[in-house]
C-alpha cells in the first residue's frame, strides 16, 4: 500500500464539509495524511475538528481568502462546487469555473505539487452511452451546470505543469451514494418508500454509480501516482445496473415492495421543456419538479467505465455494490432516527 502521508500531505480538500469532501477527509486522515479543510463561512464543520482536520473558512470566489489554507499545501483535491442541476448560469460560471480558476492559481502560488480536480460526468451530452470512457468529448454545454464543468475541466488542462503542478481531473459515477448523503439519498428513500415514484421508461437506461469510500480511495490513488498527472479519470463502481434495478435493490435493503410508476420517454422529454421553461420565464430561484437536465439525465443510457483507472492507477473499489447500499441504508434509518428524535 502506498504511503500516502508521505506522498500528499500537507493536504488542502476545499468543500471539506460536503457529502464527499467530508468522506475524502475521513479517509485521508486514515492514511495518516495531515489535512486543512476549506469551508464557507457559517458552515458546520464539527465533523471535520473530529476528524483532526485544520478547518479554513474562505470562498473560491474570493481569491484573498485562499492564500492562507493552500500555503505550503502540498496536494489539493477541489471539490467546493454549486452542484445542482438547476440555477442561473452566472451563478454556476462564477462559482464553479472562475471559482477553480481562482483555486489553480491560489495552488500555484501556495507550491502545490498536485491539484486534483473533482468533475462530473455531466461534461457529456446526454447522448445515450452503454460503455463510455474519458474518451468521450467533454462538450454538453446546454445546462449551466454542465457547462461550468466543461470550462473548469479546460482550466485545470492549461494549469497541467505550471511551474511543476501537475494537474489530475476525477468524473466520478452519474449517481454518488453513501453515508453522510443528505443532499439526494435522504430525499429518494422516502419516495420509494412510499411507492409509486414515476420511471422514465420504466427506469429501463443503464447508468453507473461511486460509492463515496471508493471515490474517496480511487482519489488518492489519482493523486499519489505519477501515472495520474495531466490525466482523466472515471472513477465509478464495477457494476452494470440500470436505473430500475438500483432503486429495487434500495428498496428491498429498506424493505419495501418497491413499487414504481412508468412515464414514456417522450412525454417526460416534452413535460420538462415545457414546465422548464415556464419555470425559468418566471424568473423562479427553486427547482421545478421536472426539468430537461433531470429528465435528460435518465432518458438514455448513462454508463461509464473505469477501465483506464484500473489500468494506469490499479484502482479496484473495495466496498461492492451490495454492501454499499447496506451501509447506506444503516446510515440513513439512523439519521432518520437522530432526526425524529
Amino acid at each position: 500500500m502506498a504511503d500516502f502521508a508521505s506522498i500528499l500531505s500537507p493536504v488542502l480538500v476545499t468543500g471539506a464539509n460536503g457529502f464527499i469532501g467530508s468522506e475524502l477527509c475521513r479517509v485521508l486522515r486514515a492514511h495518516g495524511c495531515a489535512v486543512r479543510g476549506l469551508a464557507l463561512p457559517g458552515t458546520p464543520v464539527e465533523a471535520l475538528h473530529e476528524l483532526g482536520v485544520e478547518v479554513f473558512f474562505g470562498d473560491v470566489c474570493d481569491p484573498a481568502s485562499l492564500a492562507e489554507p493552500c500555503s505550503g499545501a502540498r496536494t489539493v483535491f477541489h471539490l467546493a462546487a454549486l452542484a445542482r442541476d438547476w440555477g442561473r448560469f452566472h451563478d454556476f460560471m462564477r462559482i464553479n469555473a472562475e471559482g477553480t480558476g481562482n483555486m489553480l492559481e491560489a495552488a500555484r502560488r501556495g507550491g502545490a505539487r498536485r491539484f486534483v480536480h473533482m468533475s462530473s460526468l455531466a461534461v457529456h451530452r446526454f447522448r445515450g452511452y452503454r460503455d463510455g470512457d474519458e474518451s468521450v468529448p467533454a462538450d454538453n454545454v446546454a445546462f449551466g451546470y454542465c457547462a461550468s464543468k466543461v470550462k473548469a475541466e479546460a482550466l485545470v488542462r492549461a494549469a497541467h505543469s505550471q511551474q511543476g503542478m501537475h494537474t489530475t481531473i476525477i468524473r466520478p459515477g452519474a449517481i454518488i451514494h453513501g453515508p453522510g448523503d443528505t443532499t439526494s439519498f435522504i430525499h429518494l428513500a422516502p419516495a420509494i418508500e412510499a411507492g409509486g415514484l414515476p420511471l422514465v421508461d420504466g427506469g429501463r437506461p443503464l447508468t453507473c454509480f461511486s460509492f463515496s469510500r471508493n471515490l474517496a480511495e480511487g482519489m488518492l490513488l489519482a493523486a499519489a501516482s505519477p501515472a495520474g498527472a495531466g490525466e482523466t479519470f472515471v472513477l465509478a463502481d464495477e457494476v452494470r445496473l440500470t436505473i430500475r434495478e438500483h432503486l429495487e435493490a434500495i428498496a428491498r435493503e429498506l424493505g419495501v415492495p418497491g413499487h414504481f410508476r412508468s412515464v414514456p420517454a417522450w412525454l417526460a422529454r416534452a413535460a420538462a421543456w415545457v414546465v422548464d421553461g415556464v419555470f425559468r420565464l418566471a424568473g423562479a430561484r427553486e427547482a421545478p419538479p421536472i426539468h430537461r437536465y433531470r429528465v435528460g439525465l435518465v432518458a438514455r443510457d448513462f454508463r461509464f467505465h473505469s477501465a483506464k483507472a484500473r489500468s494506469l492507477l490499479g484502482y479496484a473499489p473495495c466496498v461492492p455494490y451490495d454492501e454499499a447500499i447496506r451501509r447506506t441504508v444503516a446510515w440513513y434509518r439512523e439519521w432518520r432516527r437522530q432526526v425524529k428524535a
